[in-house]
């Protein structure tokens, strides 16, 4: 920064002089600076006209992408319904025929289940932990002769420790080769209760006690040794016969067991791998593993023996092992397994068979549409239709957005190009609106079907026959019934009229493409102008005010001079008079 005294020998103020002969040139910058701004609002305003005709462009390509054919085009979406979905329901794709369909279910398919014909697990004994039998902790009340003894169940407690301390009121419990337990009185005469309100322990409603004619007690659930927490491979494990280590497969799926296995961990795995195509549950009841096919039909469940005995021990196969533990021969119960059944089902009268309640196409022969069976039809039920039409819900929302679009874009080249406006004068604008505006209204006759103008199927301006093409007649609105009921008589025809090789929004997507056309299009040229005229009016005001710099330093400089001339005239006078 360059500090200056102004006049400090003179007494002139030679400051302000600087500044009002500076500010002469400063006024031509400022002219240039107006012009810069001016430019630049004319560049954002054609940007945000650039913005509503590429909105203009997607609002038509939507309709006009009909031409690449499936999801793209909304002339051919169709719908489907059922006059029953309690029966079945469907869904539907762009390849079916339009036409309705009579349905009737009389069976559904349901899932094969293969279960250990015998119990696996061993019936439980006085060794059993009772918290192994899902028996939680807690108390349960017996009351013998109407006197009132509460037996106190721990975590640990056997049933052997359960039995003693019945036993020591009175009742005596045995368990029978079902696993059922039964509470009878010691004493010949005495008269047993078992079970009060104010019992804490799940005990009596596990085991749902039961009062006998002769007044004893009988568990309708047996129990049983083995439980979901056994390891597998331990010789406690609780099964009738230990389970050695090894492989075995079900549907397509080979499992390990090694001695860190559980049941609950085996059955994860099982449940969590696709390609068994089956789940399996524990049933703490029965004492059986149950093994259901995740797909629908009358389908063998595949379970094979490996290395493991684990599907003999299930009770779901019968293998020969040789003296050092390999597989000699092998076979699988199908007696084990109760098949499901395949969905039986007709269309228009002809009998199907479907091995899944899920019908594809090729199973019911209704070309793109898939059913889901719901239930058997009855005859209260009657005959259930399944009808296929023509979805224009996405199709009559492509239009709207097509109108509203067009709308903006003329109204928009409409407000810029106005007098006095920033794009005014700019004839390809004006142009393109009006280049729109006679295709909106004009005759599309050479599509080839009955509907030659957009006010034909419910698209119009005030000026629908196209003899007014006024400033005030450009807006576009839309009859959705009209265009509805054109879609029903003709749906072809709307289709060529609107989005055919010569079809109205078509020719409108042309002239729209071409104006946004990267380098060649209207905008880009015009940016690219605008960008040439910003940049060097940029320089013109870079250069003025590096002029102004130095015309400002001269000056200063002349100014300067000129008070140490007038300070060496005041010494010279000074030396002078003395």
């Amino acid at each position: 920064m360059t500090i200056s005294f102004s006049g400090l020998i003179s007494g002139l103020d030679t400051s302000s002089w600087v500044e009002a002969l500076t500010s002469v040139k400063q006024e031509k910058v400022t002219a240039l600076e107006t012009d810069l701004k001016d430019l630049q609002t004319v560049k954002t305003t054609l940007n945000d006209t650039r913005s509503v005709f590429s909105t203009l462009r997607s609002a038509i390509e939507k309709l006009t992408d009909a031409k690449f054919g499936g999801n793209f085009d909304l002339f051919g979406q169709n719908s489907v319904t059922s006059s029953n979905e309690e029966i079945f329901t469907a869904t539907v794709t762009s390849n079916a025929v339009r036409q309705n369909y009579d349905i009737t279910v009389k069976q559904l398919a349901t899932y094969t289940k293969a279960s250990s014909q015998n119990a696996a697990s061993a019936i439980a004994d006085d060794d059993t932990v009772l918290s192994n039998l899902g028996i939680s902790e807690g108390t349960l009340t017996a009351y013998v002769n109407g006197q009132k003894h509460t037996v106190n169940i721990e975590d640990t407690d056997t049933l052997g420790d359960f039995k003693a301390q019945l036993a020591g009121f009175g009742v005596k419990v045995d368990i029978d080769e079902s696993g059922a337990l039964t509470f009878t009185a010691q004493n010949e005469g005495d008269t047993i209760n078992i079970g009060a309100t104010t019992d804490s322990s799940n005990m009596s409603s596990l085991l749902g006690l039961t009062q006998q004619e002769d007044g004893s007690y009988k568990s309708t659930s047996s129990l049983y040794k083995a439980s979901v927490a056994s390891v597998l491979t331990d010789a406690e494990s609780g099964f009738n016969q230990q389970i050695t280590a090894g492989t075995f497969t079900i549907g397509d799926a080979t499992f390990t067991i090694d001695e860190k296995t559980t049941l609950s961990s085996l059955i994860s795995e099982i449940n969590a791998n696709e390609d068994a195509q089956a789940y399996a549950y524990w049933d703490d009841a029965t004492g059986k593993l149950s093994i259901t096919s995740t797909k629908e039909g009358a389908s063998y469940i595949n379970i094979e023996a490996g290395t493991s005995n684990f599907t003999d021990v299930m009770g779901l196969t019968t293998s020969e092992w040789d003296e050092k533990g390999n597989l000699v021969s092998s076979r699988m119960y199908t007696e084990a397994q109760t098949l499901g059944q395949n969905a039986i089902f007709t269309v228009n009268g002809t009998q199907m068979v479907s091995t899944s309640n899920t019908v594809t196409s090729d199973i019911s022969r209704i070309d793109g549409v898939t059913l889901t069976l719901k239930r058997a039809s009855t005859e209260e039920d009657g005959n259930t239709q399944l009808s296929v039409t023509q979805d224009t819900t996405q199709l009559v929302e492509a239009v709207n957005s097509f109108i509203t679009a067009y709308n903006d874009a003329l109204a928009k080249v409409e407000e810029v190009t106005a007098s006095g406006a920033d794009l005014h004068g700019e004839t390809s604008l004006t142009s393109l609106k009006n280049t729109l505006r006679n295709y909106a209204n004009g005759s599309n006759a050479t599509n080839g079907g009955i509907f030659k103008l957009l006010s034909d199927i419910g698209i119009s301006t005030s000026a629908a026959d196209g003899n007014n093409l006024s400033t005030d007649t450009y807006t576009l609105s839309l009859d959705e019934e009209k265009l509805k009921k054109a879609l029903t008589e003709n749906p072809d025809s709307v289709k060529s009229l609107l989005a055919g090789e010569n079809g109205i929004l078509s020719m409108m997507e042309s002239a729209v493409e071409q104006s946004l056309s990267a380098t060649t299009g209207y905008f880009d040229v015009k940016t690219s102008t605008l960008d040439s005229d910003i940049s060097r009016m940029e320089e013109k005001i870079t250069k003025q005010n590096t002029n102004i710099e130095t015309y400002r330093a001269r000056l200063e400089n002349q100014f300067y001079q000129m008070e140490m001339a007038i300070a060496q005239m005041q010494q010279n006078y000074s030396s002078f008079l003395s």
